[in-house]
């Protein structure tokens, strides 16, 4: 079901989730755009990075991932005597989850704390959210240091990125644990609407909407504890889209943990 035909919506059920589905995007235009060595390659680089930084920024987002690390943690031990159970593979990720958490806790510093440190980054911050970015009249200095060769630009960058480490890693290992457990149905929008109940108690993390490509339409979500909406769209890039008014094919993830 889930295959290169298919677009995949994904759509985030508490805030810590939803953090690291933004978290997850700005890393995956970090890995593309560190490709592109050019001085506007790297202008975006640095922007992305502020942009992350800005993300962590939240003082309480390191005891809510740990919180939900824990959650996850607690899981899969239920399943250490189940037979079928690759016991390795179990015991390599409960120890995974487990050295994260307690990293988490145990760190009294900011997520990203030695950028914050840097004082490029810190006069950049200031300048970044304005119109075109930090413009060279604003930072000499990062005029400066853009001109430098590709290579020690690429070697600062790739050193910075190194406080992300632990941050990515707990992400994708919450990400990866969600989208797994996930229990998948297919389902039928009459007209272009689809609505059911959810069972309050059922702990879910998200809610993965899959259309096939071909299909001229697109969803936009409602969901509570007890219910899910999904009103189907057709897109207009330049004029307010219209309900979908045909009956569409497509397939729901419950995903939990």
């Amino acid at each position: 079901m889930m295959n290169d035909n298919t677009i995949i919506y994904d759509q985030p059920l508490n805030e810590i989730i939803r953090v690291c589905l933004r978290l997850e995007q700005l890393f995956h235009q970090i890995d593309h755009q560190l490709h592109d060595t050019s001085t506007l390659g790297t202008r975006y680089v640095i922007q992305l990075i502020a942009d992350t930084l800005h993300v962590l920024d939240r003082p309480d987002l390191k005891s809510k991932l740990a919180k939900e690390l824990s959650y996850h943690l607690s899981n899969l031990l239920r399943y250490g005597n189940t037979p079928e159970i690759d016991t390795e593979k179990l015991n390599n990720l409960t120890q995974q989850l487990e050295t994260l958490s307690r990293s988490l806790i145990d760190s009294n510093v900011k997520i990203g704390h030695r950028l914050r440190d840097i004082e490029l980054f810190n006069t950049l911050r200031l300048h970044l959210a304005s119109p075109g970015g930090a413009c060279g009249f604003d930072v000499p200095l990062y005029s400066y240091w853009l001109q430098q060769p590709s290579e020690k630009r690429l070697a600062s960058i790739k050193n910075w990125l190194e406080d992300f480490e632990q941050i990515r890693t707990a992400t994708a290992l919450v990400l990866d644990l969600v989208r797994k457990h996930a229990r998948i149905e297919q389902k039928t929008a009459v007209h272009g609407f689809h609505q059911e109940l959810l069972d309050p108690q059922s702990q879910l993390r998200m809610i993965r909407i899959g259309i096939a490509k071909g299909i001229a339409a697109y969803p936009e979500i409602s969901i509570g504890r007890h219910f899910l909406s999904i009103r189907y769209f057709t897109p207009d890039i330049e004029k307010r889209p219209a309900q979908y008014t045909e009956n569409l094919a497509f397939w729901v993830a419950y995903c939990s943990a």
